[in-house]
């Protein structure tokens, strides 16, 4: 037996309690604050949905992320980790009621996690995507399967959950998942800029804009920016601005009490006829399909 395979049945006999045998996709909180446990007894279409700093790993099945120009394959024992808030995909693969998917996320805090840099020897600032993918083994595993642990343990949860975060996050930093994590801290430099120039996106993603605009907000050639900003999302500045309208679009859809049209005037479209194409590129179907069904 492997190490990472020795490491993920230890977590997945600490999540086990928390697996639930439904078709749908569900994430159950547990006493460790900002963990949940992910499950599903059936295999998922493409779903788009918005990254937060996150570490997440997959204890059973397949999940198949897709950011931009960068896909994650993550299998049982693999895991991953995001900086900033981000629009990805993602689909469930080979889930089965005999052995259904099973995965746990684990929200970023993200005051303990600079803390910990602080402490940490300065490391040269790198060009990398705010997604990564590793395998879930040394150190990290250890720190991460301990955590989980805890879960059997929920009255130690208030004394050492707290300490076991921390050394997680120190290992992950240490890892080839550190670079990626590290741009959560990074308050100074490009890479922050191009954090700055996504937050705008993702504060005004019903305004029309220059890209030329957004290099000049992050202090860049227009080149240098265009590059960059791919290189950290995994994808080019109106793409990224594309996947949050049309995500903020479908929940307006579902929530009920507006219009396709309305929806698609209200996320900055001006053209309902390339809303429908896009949203039905995106999601698979057209936006009609996702208003509230008339009892």
């Amino acid at each position: 037996m492997t190490e990472a395979t020795h490491l993920t049945q230890r977590a997945l006999a600490a999540a086990s309690s928390f697996v639930v045998q439904q078709p749908d996709v569900v994430g159950l909180a547990t006493p460790i604050p900002r963990l949940k446990i992910w499950s599903s007894t059936k295999p998922t279409q493409p779903t788009p949905a918005m990254f937060e700093p996150m570490f997440y790993v997959v204890l059973r099945g397949t999940k198949v992320l897709t950011i931009g120009e960068n896909r994650f394959e993550l299998r049982a024992g693999d895991c991953a980790a995001a900086s900033f808030g981000m629009p990805y995909v993602s689909q469930l693969v080979g889930a089965t009621s005999a052995a259904p998917y099973v995965a746990v996320s684990l929200a970023i805090d993200t005051a303990l996690l600079i803390q910990i840099m602080l402490d940490m020897p300065n490391v040269e600032e790198r060009w990398v995507c705010s997604a990564a993918g590793s395998s879930l083994g040394g150190e990290v595993g250890d720190a991460f399967c301990r955590l989980m642990e805890l879960l059997s343990k929920p009255d130690e949860i208030k004394v050492l959950g707290h300490h076991y975060e921390a050394e997680l996050y120190h290992r992950l930093l240490q890892s080839s998942m550190g670079d990626t994590l590290r741009q959560i801290g990074n308050r100074n430099g490009r890479l922050r800029q191009i954090q700055k120039a996504a937050d705008w996106l993702c504060a005004n993603r019903q305004k029309s804009f220059a890209v030329s605009d957004l290099a000049n907000l992050s202090g860049m050639s227009l080149t240098s920016f265009y590059r960059h900003f791919k290189a950290v999302t995994g994808y080019s500045p109106i793409a990224f601005q594309r996947h949050l309208r049309l995500l903020e679009a479908r929940r307006l859809l579902i929530a009920g009490g507006t219009s396709v049209s309305s929806a698609a005037y209200a996320v900055g479209y001006l053209s309902t006829s390339q809303f429908s194409r896009e949203y039905r590129r995106m999601f698979g179907f057209p936006p009609f399909k996702d208003l509230p069904r008339q009892p």
